[in-house]
């Protein structure tokens, strides 16, 4: 991934080592605690977060194993302005340690660049993003396992009116794991090693200073490096409408329908409707409300099912009291309707938690947590699993 970004950061020295009268200052806002040295805005976060005992590592449905945790993410943002050309690139990284089970130690690391050239009318744009990560692939996938992933993208945006604009995205992302890797006894390079490419077109318009009206039209190939017979073609079509954060609303939300082809006659498609929503609002000026929508298709690593349609609803309230002190809840349900060869059922995993804050300066909160998951399965008790938290966390640097 050094690699791969060590363009861009030549770009960013390049710049700063560039006189004065050959820059344009940044007209963008910046956001709190962001360093600017002239044309270089330079925004530095960090969080401490699962910061206690995890009482059951695996997900295991039986003899769960407990241990303390905790991780530790710096970021950094980076953007610049150059007369009409905007770059960006933000630099993201976990540090997870396990005091017993070493075997989920690790770091996570990600990376993303984009470039932006403003004509106008035409707003051509260019982006990469690399990650390495031993994240848990999904919420069905429980095992720690290293993969790779790189996303590229280029687009061009067109003004055919006053606050109507036409555009068109290109993608092309691949998935790769690591020698070895495998849960209940599947290897996950045989499961999802491989690329996805994919073309969009739409419009977009303002509809107010604050809310964006997009309808978009995409096409998909997903390509398997060692499972072809589990390679399929999408349509999908969908309105969506994105908010700013200077208005009541903030976030994006997009629902829309997909038709979901496999190429194999043997593995049932999939038509019916996804979305991808995730709006924030302040009420009140003292609760703050976020919820979230997300449903389409996901692979699976089980060759008998091969994919699921995955369901996720979640909110997270969060109250001001007296002070400096906040208090926090959140809930969770994410259902997982399995499809294939063999129609196997499905699972479900909620999550419910409370925490409380306090502020102990503008951009620093420390928090204290609670919470309960489980999974249920109608496929098989060995999938189930329950577990609790209380852990704790500390963030500075960003908007709370």
């Amino acid at each position: 991934m050094s690699t791969l970004f060590r363009p861009i950061a030549a770009c960013f020295l390049l710049a700063a080592l560039l006189p004065a009268r050959a820059l344009a200052q940044d007209a963008d806002t910046p956001p709190p605690g962001t360093l600017v040295l002239g044309p270089l805005h330079l925004t530095p976060s960090v969080r401490l977060t699962d910061l206690g005992v995890d009482n059951n590592v695996f997900n295991e449905p039986v003899d769960p194993k407990s241990d303390f945790t905790f991780t530790v993410t710096p970021q950094v943002d980076l953007a610049m302005r150059i007369r009409r050309l905007r770059l960006s690139y933000s630099s993201v990284a976990d540090y997870v340690y396990y005091q017993k089970y070493e075997s989920e130690r690790g770091t996570n690391s990600s990376g993303t660049a984009r470039a932006e050239y403003d004509l106008g009318i035409f707003r051509p744009y260019v982006s990469a993003q690399g990650v390495s990560t031993r994240k848990r692939l999904n919420p069905e996938v429980d095992t720690r396992a290293r993969h790779h992933d790189t996303i590229y993208g280029a687009g061009l945006s067109v003004g055919v009116a006053s606050r109507t604009r036409v555009f068109v995205n290109m993608t092309r992302a691949t998935t790769s794991f690591d020698d070895g890797a495998s849960f209940r006894g599947e290897d996950l390079q045989q499961a999802f090693d491989g690329r996805r490419r994919t073309v969009d077109g739409g419009v977009s318009i303002d509809l107010t200073p604050v809310t964006r009206f997009t309808l978009t039209l995409s096409r998909e190939e997903q390509r398997f490096v060692f499972s072809p017979d589990r390679d399929a073609d999408s349509w999908r079509v969908g309105p969506g409408f994105g908010f700013s954060t200077d208005g009541p609303l903030r976030g994006s939300a997009t629902i829309g329908f997909r038709h979901f082809d496999p190429l194999s006659p043997d593995l049932p498609g999939y038509d019916g409707l996804v979305s991808a929503v995730a709006v924030g609002a302040t009420l009140y000026g003292r609760h703050d409300l976020q919820a979230v929508v997300n449903r389409d298709v996901q692979y699976s690593y089980d060759e008998a099912t091969d994919y699921f349609v995955g369901t996720t609803t979640g909110l997270t309230w969060t109250t001001l009291l007296g002070g400096p002190f906040d208090v926090r809840g959140t809930a969770s349900r994410t259902l997982m309707d399995y499809r294939g060869i063999v129609d196997a059922g499905s699972d479900v995993v909620k999550a419910f938690g409370v925490g409380v804050g306090y502020r102990l300066t503008e951009r620093l909160r420390a928090g204290l947590n609670v919470e309960w998951s489980r999974r249920d399965s109608d496929r098989s008790v060995d999938r189930q699993y329950r577990n609790h938290r209380v852990f704790a966390g500390l963030t500075w640097g960003t908007t709370l």
